[in-house]
């Protein structure tokens, strides 16, 4: 299984792909840092102005803790678990790598622990742009750096297993949807339309889905209004573990079993 694993890794590591998708994720946590610094607020004239402010509340010091999680840079750890198994469909090679390891059920869990460790790294990869970016501006700003070291014990948890838990549902969707751009495409759809769509108007049906569980597995980084509508975080670790495990195993016995000569 190590052996197994450390192929998958290797997979990942020398294709372009996973790269170009780790550069995505850290230009949207550079945009979700500079996010949480603006704040918008009514001039003498009735305009609204935006404003590069220090960050004193506790909330927006866990937004820049999480600003990999923002602005949808939390989605490229699943981009990177569909890659990990339809890249090889895209590319023609599942056959070679089925004569390596008859076993498909193996196969498909090397794939997805792959997956769950490329979602964590873009995850420390994202920390890493906040303290070299964040902390920096933090400072300028007059902020306390110390209070923002406060505040990264209750999110790092479940941050990382944000990121992971995602990276096994791209896993999940790519088992599901063998076609590697509709999977992806599929990913942008449930991000940029579905959710959005169902947290604004069936907010109770919208917090089951990936990213409002990902939001409450995350700590309380979702503005207060959406906070009302979240699972607790223990529940929505569950939802989230099973929006990656259910399509993995329904994909393992519908698709990934068939012939792929």
């Amino acid at each position: 299984m190590i052996r197994g694993v450390r192929a998958e890794l290797f997979k990942l590591r020398t294709a372009p792909g996973p790269w170009v998708v780790l550069g995505a994720a850290l230009l949207f946590t550079a945009l979700g840092i500079v996010v949480v610094f603006l704040v918008s607020h009514a001039g003498v004239n009735g305009r609204h102005h935006v404003s590069f402010v220090a960050l004193t509340s506790q909330y927006r010091l866990r937004r820049l803790v999480a600003a990999g999680f923002a602005v949808g840079g939390v989605w490229m750890s699943a981009v990177v678990g569909v890659l990990c198994v339809t890249g090889e469909y895209r590319h023609k090679i599942m056959t070679t790598s089925m004569l390596v390891e008859p076993r498909r059920w193996r196969l498909l869990t090397e794939k997805a622990i792959a997956s769950l460790i490329w979602g964590l790294g873009i995850a420390v990869a994202s920390l890493l742009l906040v303290g070299a970016m964040g902390i920096p501006l933090l400072k300028t700003q007059g902020g306390s750096v110390s209070a923002l070291f406060n505040q990264a014990g209750p999110v790092l948890p479940g941050f990382f297993a944000a990121f992971a838990l995602l990276a096994l549902f791209g896993a999940g969707l790519g088992t599901l949807i063998k076609n590697q751009i509709a999977a992806v495409v599929t990913i942008l759809a449930i991000t940029f339309i579905i959710e959005p769509v169902f947290d604004g108007i069936f907010p109770n049906v919208g917090r089951w889905l990936p990213y409002a569980a990902s939001a409450a597995v995350a700590g309380d980084i979702a503005p207060a209004a959406e906070r009302v509508y979240l699972l607790s975080w223990w529940l929505a670790t569950i939802v989230l573990a099973a929006w990656g495990l259910v399509p993995i195993v329904v994909g393992y016995f519908t698709t990934f079993r068939k012939d792929v000569t």
